[in-house]
């Protein structure tokens, strides 16, 4: 261990269920609404080999838990677009990666906030028959952003009856958001944080707040730094 590793060793020493176990503990529940994906289709397309998976953490906030929004979906694309655009650096800087192993870059997104999974979704939803293709036929349009995501509103520990069941879905949507490759989360929460140290991926992380800036092609925070300059991880 040295100090890129450490925190992501322990973190699967000590919390983390062996794929199988924690696929029986958590109940992944088949959503009715057909704009998103299930869980266990983020699963496989996460572990596979064909796709090279940005994850990115988007922290709204626990209003948006409460009540309606009335946001337009191109108002709320807009308030966070600079999510994307980071994405969308890391895509055209790993283009030369993409080509020489012949790997699709996709968007896994996980958000508090059911309305910008939804208004994500609509305008750049990865296609199942992408992912069914015996041959990589959706390659030529990496200048698209894919977007993986649930699309059903999230189970808040403190905002609901079922507390176990909103902790067991917390800790799996972790799970998922551990398993990809590079990682641009929300500067001040640590639900997507901690994933990102746990990956052990020693990739950098980009931290970004709303309306910030992006600079994802040159300029991010390494991990040992990150860490240190986190107190507690």
């Amino acid at each position: 261990m040295n100090s890129e590793n450490i925190f992501g060793c322990l973190y699967h020493s000590l919390f983390t269920y062996r794929l199988s176990s924690l696929i029986k503990s958590i109940p992944l529940i088949s959503s009715n609404n057909q704009l998103g994906h299930s869980s266990q289709q983020i699963l496989q397309i996460l572990l596979s080999p064909r796709f090279f998976s940005i994850g990115i953490q988007i922290r709204a906030g626990d209003q948006t838990l409460t009540r309606a929004n009335s946001v337009f979906d191109e108002e709320i694309i807009k308030r966070f677009e600079n999510y994307f655009i980071c994405s969308q650096q890391i895509i055209n800087t790993n283009k030369k990666l993409f080509r020489d192993t012949n790997q699709i870059p996709i968007i896994f997104l996980l958000s508090d906030s059911v309305q910008i999974r939804q208004a994500a979704l609509k305008r750049w939803k990865f296609s199942l028959e992408c992912f069914q293709s015996v041959e990589n036929q959706c390659q030529s349009n990496n200048n698209d952003s894919k977007i993986l995501s649930h699309s059903d509103p999230v189970f808040h520990i403190a905002m609901t009856s079922n507390q176990k069941l909103a902790f067991q879905l917390g800790i799996f949507d972790q799970f998922l958001f551990s398993l990809c490759e590079q990682h641009i989360i929300t500067l001040k929460s640590g639900f997507g944080r901690i994933p990102a140290f746990a990956s052990l991926k020693l990739r950098n992380i980009y931290s970004l707040e709303s309306k910030q800036e992006p600079f994802c092609e040159n300029q991010s925070v390494p991990l040992a730094i990150s860490g240190h300059h986190w107190s507690g991880i």
